[in-house]
């Protein structure tokens, strides 16, 4: 014989309503919990945030110091050939300071521009 099966007494709408309820619960839970951990994990100071601020910040750091590293390497380069190469010191000199030799005349030539004559 076929067994019946057993109706529940509340109508289905109820039992449809239930489940909804407990469903928009649980969303409403995971959306708060979900929530809470992004701003933990990405606000705090510990966080994804921060962390990709400080990666970018050493990455300007390497990149500052390797030009200070390379302007250094022109200065000491520049100070070697002050203090090894007479010729290239007189020329500084000459050029920079408008030194001359004893017995040299220095002539200053001044060029007008156009808007001087005008």
């Amino acid at each position: 014989m076929a067994t019946k099966r057993s109706r529940s007494t509340k109508p289905t709408r109820a039992r449809r309503g239930e489940g909804l309820l407990q469903n928009k619960v649980f969303w409403i839970t995971a959306l708060i919990a979900i929530l809470i951990l992004f701003q933990v994990f990405v606000f705090q100071d510990e966080g994804v945030y921060t962390l990709i601020q400080l990666r970018k910040e050493i990455k300007d750091m390497e990149t500052h110091i390797s030009r200070l590293e390379i302007e250094k390497a022109q200065l000491e380069s520049e100070r070697d050939r002050l203090l090894n190469d007479p010729e290239y010191l007189e020329r500084i000199a000459r050029e920079r300071f408008r030194m001359a030799k004893p017995g040299e005349k220095v002539f200053h030539v001044v060029i007008e521009s156009k808007e001087a004559t005008e």
